[in-house]
């Protein structure tokens, strides 16, 4: 199996996108102006060095909103905490899985 391309995170330019005040689950909000815009560098990516993208293959955690074709972001310089959703090496491969601190992973 090839193992997969890992490039670090560009964060030299900014990635701003907009923010709107609030999007309905009920009646509609109208509204045409963002309230505020979000810089996916500066708001998402805390260590550059360390963070990159990857793409899921399977439905296995798909109960956790994560279906087959779908990018994660990745930084391996946060600590993983019991219950965190964590990408892995395990037995020669990556996967993504909870992370059960009293079982492994799920």
């Amino acid at each position: 199996m090839n193992e997969p391309e890992i490039r670090k995170a560009d964060v030299s330019t900014k990635l701003e996108l907009p923010i709107y005040d609030a999007i309905a689950a009920g009646f509609p909000i109208t509204s045409d102006y963002p309230a505020d815009r979000l810089d996916f560098n500066r708001d998402f990516i805390k260590h550059p060095e360390s963070t990159f993208f990857v793409r899921v293959k399977g439905d296995s955690m798909k109960d956790a909103g994560i279906f087959d074709g779908d990018l994660c972001l990745v930084d391996k310089a946060e600590e993983m905490v019991h219950g965190n959703i964590v990408a892995a090496y395990v037995n020669g491969g990556f996967t993504v899985k909870y992370l059960d601190t009293s079982a492994g992973l799920r």
